[in-house]
């Protein structure tokens, strides 16, 4: 799953993105300029990271508003936004030395929106054969399994467990989450990665998904949404 420095390609331009102006909203026509990493937002998921994965969250620097009109974001191996209109993460690290990223993608109309939330889905469907795909061109052991974890209406859970392929992912043994959500012109985008050689932490039980679900939903009605 994708870190602070998930990949950014041009789709229909070569300019790179950029951040967006200080003063600028974070949606086409309002909304706060930096939601995701608002007070009320970062306590929130702190707690709620917290509660799910019995490890304590802290966040990191957060990065700025991006505009990233006419380039796709890659979330992972198996899924990109595309069309968006800004882009902004918040990592965080977890007591164990696990890293998670909240990510919020606002589009130009609520259609946008919805087809890349389904891009996003259908990407991640077929994400235990893309994965296993790459692991074979690259000379790393097959041994991918995803599946969906969790669906609540227009949000989604996902988990892949495999041998990494360095590059988006980090190399080696792990389990990645990818949770996502959409309403009105946002998608919000969180995803955990519990990371092999020796963390001391519990291993993440997917029952809890469905409460992840919810915390993204229930960002999505307040400081992270559309409003």
């Amino acid at each position: 799953m994708p870190t602070p420095s998930a990949s950014v390609t041009p789709s229909t331009s070569e300019t790179p993105a950029q951040p967006a102006p200080e003063d600028s909203a974070a949606t086409p026509g309002n909304a706060a300029t930096a939601p995701v990493s608002s007070t009320t937002t970062v306590t929130a998921v702190r707690s709620g990271l917290a509660a799910t994965t019995a490890e304590s969250w802290t966040a990191q620097t957060a990065g700025p508003v991006r505009d990233v009109r006419g380039h796709d974001v890659a979330l992972n191996e198996c899924a990109s936004v595309h069309d968006a209109a800004t882009w902004q993460q918040q990592p965080y690290l977890s007591g164990a030395g696990n890293p998670a990223v909240l990510e919020l993608y606002i589009f130009g109309t609520e259609a946008a929106a919805d087809t890349a939330y389904e891009q996003v889905t259908s990407g991640m469907s077929s994400c235990q054969a893309t994965s296993r795909a790459l692991q074979s061109a690259k000379h790393v052991n097959t041994d991918a399994a995803a599946q969906q974890t969790a669906t609540a209406p227009k949000a989604a859970a996902f988990e892949r467990s495999w041998t990494g392929v360095e590059g988006l992912s980090a190399a080696g043994t792990q389990t990645n989450h990818l949770y996502l959500a959409a309403a009105g012109t946002s998608v919000l985008v969180l995803h955990f990665d519990e990371l092999g050689g020796g963390s001391s932490a519990a291993p993440y039980d997917v029952h809890q998904d469905p409460n992840v679900l919810s915390l993204l939903t229930n960002l999505l009605a307040g400081p992270a949404g559309t409003h």
